[in-house]
């Protein structure tokens, strides 16, 4: 997939790609990006920027710290059914459009998947963006993986980003200012 952006905006995220480029670590899981959607048999998670407006949405977790909402697919669980519900459970967003652009592809470490139905040991996480609005609250009870979900901030992308590297999240901080450039681009 390639990504249109304008001059300035490449120019603007020269930082992200940069990043992105090197690997992401979380736990016994490396992972590279790559702009491009993994086939369903391929994923395990789905994680989406969400976007209320111009602003970018923001979930801190007890167990994770800041990050973007998503989580594990369901066993037989579509990729776009899981967008739908992850949003709804972690930050009571209900998508009025998203879009998938990316993954991460990854690698873990651990003996076993982490569900049965997942692929093991190679893996993608797939990534994308969603416009949203928020209906509710978060629903901790319906996850494969209970979270706790402290709070979750609407802020302007810059905000969202320098919150995310404030954290030792660079990744998802790059992640969130490509996310923001590949929307708007879609929008045009």
């Amino acid at each position: 997939m390639a990504i249109n952006l304008s001059i300035e905006a490449r120019a603007a995220l020269d930082d992200a790609f940069t990043t992105l480029k090197t690997p992401y670590k979380w736990r016994s899981v490396t992972s590279y990006f790559k702009d491009e959607v993994p086939a369903r048999d391929y994923t395990s998670n789905v994680h989406v920027v969400p976007f209320v407006g111009d602003r970018a949405v923001l979930l801190h977790t007890k167990e994770s710290g800041w990050a973007t909402p998503g989580g594990t697919l369901l066993e037989g669980e579509a990729i776009e059914t899981a967008v739908t519900r992850e949003l709804a459970e972690e930050i009571g967003g209900q998508a009025s459009h998203f879009e998938l652009f990316g993954q991460w592809d990854s690698l873990t470490t651990a003996e076993t998947a982490y569900r049965p139905w997942l692929p093991h040991p190679n893996f993608a996480i797939a990534l994308g963006w969603a416009d949203v609005v928020i209906t509710g609250s978060s629903d901790d009870d319906g996850g494969v993986e209970l979270e706790s979900v402290q709070e979750v901030a609407i802020l302007p992308i810059k905000q969202a980003a320098e919150r995310l590297v404030a954290n030792d999240r660079p990744h998802l901080a790059a992640l969130y200012r490509l996310a923001y450039e590949i929307r708007r681009a879609s929008k045009r």
